[in-house]
């Protein structure tokens, strides 16, 4: 079964509709951003490197790179549940 990509979630698993930022209009969301090689988002990048959908989909998942991002608030550590959801495991 194929996923879908809800473009409201991006790579790392943050809900965008809940962000100030794309609330105000000021981002668009992740998947949406037409990304520049000098202003990608490493998620981001990293997931398009790997042609996977999300964080949670890979087999590193948590790497050490997102391991403090997933720590930095509540909204990030919903992200992290997200991302557990969607098939990433707990190492």
């Amino acid at each position: 079964m194929e996923k879908t990509i809800n473009e409201l979630i991006a790579y790392c698993g943050v809900d965008c509709s809940a962000c100030p930022d794309y609330q105000n209009g000021v981002c668009p969301s992740c998947r949406r951003t037409e990304w520049t090689a000098d202003d990608i988002c490493m998620p981001v990048k990293c997931c398009r490197e790997k042609s996977i959908i999300s964080c949670g989909d890979c087999a590193d998942f948590p790497c050490g790179d997102m391991k403090e991002f997933y720590g930095e608030s509540e909204s990030h550590a919903e992200a992290y549940r997200r991302m557990l959801a969607a098939g990433g495991d707990s190492k």
